[in-house]
């Protein structure tokens, strides 16, 4: 495990070059449809803003780099992360080496404010493909353990531990974690509620008084939240008040992104469409595989943070839409970032 801090710009405040991508249209706003963040998200105090996104760049079962065309798109996508969203905390999937050392290369923006720690560590004959950015004068991240179910011939990588440390207010748990794809794992193989089952019974035995710890699970779970797996096993509810009476319940707000409905007037959507496309579903193509769930204890503020829920939601990457089957390089932008905002309590 490593971590970089990035040298300073000589320009801190300039925006990325954006160069034209082979392949991808330049824009530079969000699709009408998907209406942005709230003017508001830059107040006084705008709390702690934590970012997923699957980046596609180096999956695990490809051996092959990304090209010069896919790290430019990602690097559009990243600058957007860091200057639009304004988050503090950014989770990146299916990296490794060589790819983030040139996505970090590319993105300006994410030089000097930002520390990069790479979480590549080895599970069985395969490896996690995680790497946490983090603004450092907000919050300090560092890794705590990686989370792996063993079987008799292989090893499942359930997620990564890491602890995020604000420089002003209560620490966090964050794991993150990227299960295995649909492509390899059917929806109903009973490996996927194994998983979950197994990571619900390691938070229990490691981290003990759920309801107590400012806890957020992140990730691509390649399921969606009303998936066994995610409900009824890794007891992630979508009913606050059934979370409150039993605050050993995670709750999971992404049950609210599961619509395509699109109001009259854009600034009225309270849900996205989902995370991923699948053009050959037969009857759905968004997916909302990518998530974040929470503790109670962030759920209703009780040691000193708690969730924004109307402001966690799918992020859109501008000029790019899923369902269109845009395509930036040799690999395709196929999930669509998540975030998660929580606001400061006094303690």
């Amino acid at each position: 495990m490593l971590g970089i801090r990035g040298e300073k710009s000589t320009n801190p405040s300039a925006r990325f070059s954006w160069r034209r991508v082979t392949r991808a249209r330049r824009v530079t706003a969000f699709p009408r449809d998907i209406p942005a963040m709230k003017s508001d998200q830059r107040a006084s105090d705008p709390g702690i803003r934590i970012v997923w996104w699957n980046t596609g760049l180096s999956p695990t079962r490809t051996k092959a780099p990304p090209d010069d065309d896919d790290i430019e798109a990602a690097a559009r996508v990243l600058h957007h992360l860091i200057v639009d969203t304004g988050a503090d905390i950014i989770v990146l999937g299916e990296m490794a080496e060589d790819s983030t050392n040139r996505l970090r290369q590319a993105c300006e923006a994410a030089h000097g404010e930002f520390s990069w720690l790479k979480a590549f560590h080895r599970a069985g004959r395969s490896r996690f493909s995680i790497c946490v950015l983090s603004r450092t004068q907000r919050v300090e991240v560092h890794f705590v353990r990686p989370i792996t179910k063993r079987e008799s011939t292989s090893v499942i990588k359930v997620g990564l531990q890491f602890g995020a440390a604000p420089r002003d207010g209560a620490p966090f748990t964050l794991i993150a974690s990227h299960w295995p794809s649909r492509l390899h794992m059917d929806r109903h193989d009973s490996e996927r509620t194994h998983i979950a089952a197994f990571l619900r019974h390691w938070m229990e035995e490691h981290l003990r008084t759920i309801d107590m710890v400012n806890i957020v699970l992140i990730g691509d779970f390649n399921d969606e939240p009303f998936d066994e797996g995610l409900e009824r096993y890794l007891c992630a509810s979508r009913d606050r008040d059934k979370v409150h009476r039993n605050p050993t319940l995670l709750y999971n707000p992404f049950w609210r992104h599961l619509s395509s409905f699109e109001p009259a007037v854009p600034e009225h959507r309270v849900s996205d469409r989902g995370t991923y496309w699948h053009g050959n579903g037969k009857f759905s193509g968004w997916r909302t595989f990518d998530q974040l769930m929470v503790s109670s204890a962030l759920l209703f503020g009780r040691y000193g943070w708690r969730l924004d829920e109307e402001r966690t939601r799918v992020l859109p990457i501008p000029g790019l839409r899923l369902d269109a089957g845009k395509k930036a390089g040799r690999r395709a932008l196929d999930h669509l970032p998540i975030v998660g905002l929580f606001e400061r309590l006094p303690l």
